[in-house]
């Protein structure tokens, strides 16, 4: 899967300046596991992206502490130091200035441990100083994490298997990337940024890390995407558009697992079964052979994470007389992910691999490289082009993303349908990642085809400058067009006459009256007056979240 996460400029970095600090000084290619086998910390950081030919930089090379303190501190270039787009605030440039040179002067021979706590302390020193600075975001912060079972094989493989793996798990990212940089990634330009701009690519750093902070293997990578990219229409650097960005994130969730299941499946011959998702009704994929039993012992700070959410969740439905909503949920179990948080230590891939093959041995045997062995060749699907998949095929695929969408969704966008799509496909096998890209393409058109385009047509003239080389406005974003089903179109006429129905069941105010007393508040009285005397046959209550709703709806219930 894929997560998202804002970088702030200044402190926000901290966290990666801590993956680029710590180690034991591996030399090396960051993409060669055998150098980083016997050191502790992790592989430093790499570029990546086709934006880096305008600093000058080459994909592959490593990112020190300084190239990253200049692109997420100050905005600048990771090299020069030279300003690159609008000046960030006075305020949050001198904060990330003053946090990096007591950064740069802690002690070389202090432990990793003692270094991460030091930055923690520096950095909650300086903000409070500067209380006003901050907010700018810098960066985005792409967390690419294989399925579990993934992380397992590659934790108990042998050094080879190992590294085709790891290679794998590279390349899917990079795929992605790519795919994003000509789908997805854009900048915005003009008074409220109302134009939208190409871009040449994007930069960013790509760090490898190696468990989860319970120790279990958990192979990703946070790939930091730097809010600055320079515009193909007149060369200058400006921030990135955010909105795609966030509006995508499910649909590159999804091509990355279908793209790194492909690429295994090629290099290995692994087969996958489905398996029930851990918070959702959608089952996983995970390679075929992997017991749920193992991947239950290295699932350790999920479980830690699931059981603390449940509590939580128990002590906001006794405090609040009701369940949290899905929003909420996911505040409270990012709650329960920082309540359950260990402390970060750092032990060489070495070590890690002894522990887990210890942890193992009950699950699979005393040769745990011969067991991941045997997980090879268990595939039975044939590696499938776009040309395999007739447009007939892909049409029952269409139908059916359009319906699951259209049952969360009353409008959606390409992106919610192109995610579901993938979602569909994940069981399929490509030959190659871009026959997976072209296929799910096909299929999104041929969904969106069923649809109903809510967006207006173009009614104005837009001059060529700025219109795309295909012809279309840029003053409309890509991929924001607005679309809905036939069927939603079709049962929001029927609530709005509904509406219009007068006969329905009602009683006098009087009769509201003797029920509502002084423990129901004014706006709560008089929606239930409003919906108990209305006669029609649908009524509408509107209310955020904590509004009442529920006790709302049980004094109209006792009316």
């Amino acid at each position: 899967m894929m997560s998202i996460r804002r970088i702030s400029l200044g402190a926000g970095y901290r966290y990666l300046m801590e993956s680029v600090a710590v180690g034991d000084g591996a030399k090396g290619q960051p993409s060669d596991l055998v150098a980083y086998y016997a050191a502790s910390g992790t592989p430093p950081g790499v570029f990546m992206g086709a934006g880096l030919a305008a600093l000058g930089l080459e994909a592959g090379e490593t990112v020190s502490e300084e190239n990253l303190f200049r692109m997420l501190g100050v905005l600048a270039h990771p090299v020069t130091g030279q300003p690159l787009g609008r000046t960030p605030p006075k305020t949050t440039a001198t904060l990330a200035h003053r946090i990096a040179a007591r950064v740069a002067a802690i002690p070389d021979d202090v432990s990793p441990e003692q270094r991460a706590e030091l930055i923690d302390a520096i950095e909650a020193e300086e903000t409070v100083r500067t209380p006003r600075a901050g907010g700018t975001v810098a960066g985005f912060d792409l967390t690419f994490s294989p399925a579990k079972g993934i992380s397992v094989a590659w934790a108990l493989g042998d050094a080879e298997t190992k590294q085709v793996i790891f290679d794998c798990h590279r390349e899917a990212i990079e795929i992605v990337l790519a795919f994003a940089e000509s789908e997805v990634f854009h900048s915005r330009s003009g008074a409220g940024g109302i134009v939208e701009e190409d871009i040449e690519g994007i930069i960013a750093a790509a760090f490898t890390h190696f468990d989860s902070r319970d120790g279990d293997p958990q192979l990703h990578d946070h790939v930091v995407i730097w809010n600055r990219a320079r515009s193909v229409s007149d060369g200058q650097w400006r921030t990135l558009d955010s909105r795609q960005l966030y509006k995508a994130t499910v649909m590159l969730s999804e091509l990355h697992q279908g793209v790194l299941a492909d690429l295994l499946t090629a290099r290995l011959g692994w087969g996958w079964d489905e398996h029930p998702g851990r918070r959702s009704e959608r089952p996983r994929l995970e390679p075929a052979g992997i017991s749920r039993t193992l991947l239950a012992q290295f699932s350790q700070r999920a479980s830690a994470i699931d059981e603390r959410t449940t509590i939580l969740v128990d002590q906001f439905v006794a405090a609040r007389g009701r369940r949290p909503t899905s929003t909420e949920v996911i505040r409270l179990r990012q709650q329960a992910t920082l309540e359950t948080r260990p402390d970060k230590t750092y032990r060489s891939l070495a070590d890690m691999t002894i522990d887990w093959q210890r942890r193992a041995t009950p699950f699979v045997g005393d040769q745990p490289e011969s067991w991941v062995a045997s997980l090879a060749a268990r595939n039975d699907l044939p590696l499938l082009s776009s040309a395999d998949l007739a447009d007939e095929i892909l049409a029952d695929v269409a139908t059916v993303a359009l319906s699951k969408v259209g049952e969360k969704r009353a409008t959606f966008s390409r992106f919610n349908v192109a995610a579901e799509v993938h979602r569909q496909l994940q069981a399929v096998r490509f030959a190659h990642p871009i026959e997976r890209i072209a296929t799910a393409a096909r299929a999104v058109d041929l969904a969106l085809g069923e649809g109903r385009l809510l967006s207006p047509p173009e009614l104005c003239h837009t001059p060529e400058l700025f219109r795309r080389p295909d012809g279309t406005s840029r003053f409309r974003a890509t991929g924001h067009e607005v679309y809905t089903t036939a069927a939603i179109m079709e049962a929001e006429a029927r609530l709005l006459d509904a509406g219009r129905q007068i006969g329905a069941p009602a009683v006098v105010a009087a009769t509201v009256a003797t029920v509502v007393d002084d423990r129901v508040s004014i706006d709560h009285a008089v929606a239930v007056e409003a919906v108990a005397t209305s006669g029609r046959l649908v009524d509408l209550l509107v209310g955020p979240a904590g509004s009442g709703k529920t006790t709302t709806m049980a004094t109209l219930r006792a009316v």
